[in-house]
């Protein structure tokens, strides 16, 4: 049940240090934690090449210049570390995705390593997050996941780099008939607010690209406004993102996936729907 861990980090200095003890004290503990250090300007160079001194074997560094924030560069920077464990053949059945800013319970990785053995088909998973006390996921997380490395191969071992990459992911796998899950016993802490550096409106962007059924979209927008998941301001930027990316863009980024799994997550989304209108 081996796994690594690819960690993207910028700016992290007040968080690193909780996220890198809680994933090397891992009752199941990673074979390497690859650190993705996108131009930090505080101090969180210091801090990782402490842990690499430290753990010389375990914890690995790739430093990238200073380019500003840019929420665009994450799936590049996990398709990096990807890369980097491919090339140095870390013969691992998962990998595992964590921000910068997560803590997570002693027995995270055991407890997702041991589900995902035992069930074949499932290739992405991740525990319950939780942010201030307060958690709505009900799908695998974004970071805390956990990816069957044979999977993440026969997809072409890279995250696309358009907004929706991260739930791009398990339309992909329900798509090719496998499964997804999110597993509650397995808990984790996100300290940074969800969305507070991209104020939640390429979320709206990505449910256009994705192909997301409109009724759904609102609705979605909607529940996240009404549950306190996403602030009303966020909500906003949100539906805002959404009738933007509808309208055309020239910005790659929010451009529409393929065709194909556009046309999958329509029908399940509708199926949704009339699901919950029979209840």
């Amino acid at each position: 049940m081996s796994y690594w861990v690819a960690l993207v980090a910028r700016n992290a200095a007040e968080h690193v240090r909780s996220t890198l003890e809680s994933l090397l004290q891992q009752t199941l503990k990673p074979t390497q934690v690859i650190i993705v250090n996108d131009g930090s300007t505080d101090k969180t160079q210091s801090i990782v090449l402490g842990y690499a001194d430290r753990y010389p074997k375990t914890v690995r560094i790739v430093t990238l210049p200073d380019r500003g924030y840019d929420i665009r560069r994450v799936p590049r920077n996990i398709n990096l570390a990807w890369s980097i464990a491919d090339g140095s053949d870390l013969d691992t059945a998962y990998f595992m995705i964590s921000g910068d800013d997560c803590t997570y319970s002693r027995h995270y990785a055991a407890t997702l390593a041991s589900r995902m053995r035992s069930e074949k088909k499932l290739v992405v998973a991740s525990g319950r997050p939780f942010a201030g006390g307060i958690s709505h996921e009900h799908s695998p997380a974004g970071s805390g996941r956990f990816v069957r490395c044979s999977f993440w191969r026969e997809i072409g071992g890279r995250y696309p780099l358009k907004a929706g990459w991260e739930t791009w992911l398990l339309y992909k796998a329900m798509e090719r008939g496998c499964s997804v899950a999110l597993f509650p016993e397995a808990t984790f802490q996100h300290v940074r607010p969800r969305g507070a550096k991209h104020q939640f409106a390429y979320w709206g962007a990505a449910m256009h690209s994705l192909g997301y059924q409109p009724l759904y979209a609102m609705g979605r927008i909607a529940k996240n406004a009404v549950n306190g998941s996403v602030p009303i301001k966020g909500s906003v930027n949100m539906l805002r993102g959404y009738l933007v990316a509808g309208l055309g863009s020239s910005d790659p980024f929010i451009s529409p996936f393929e065709q194909s799994l556009r046309e999958f997550v329509n029908r399940d989304q509708v199926q949704t729907i009339r699901n919950l209108a029979v209840r």
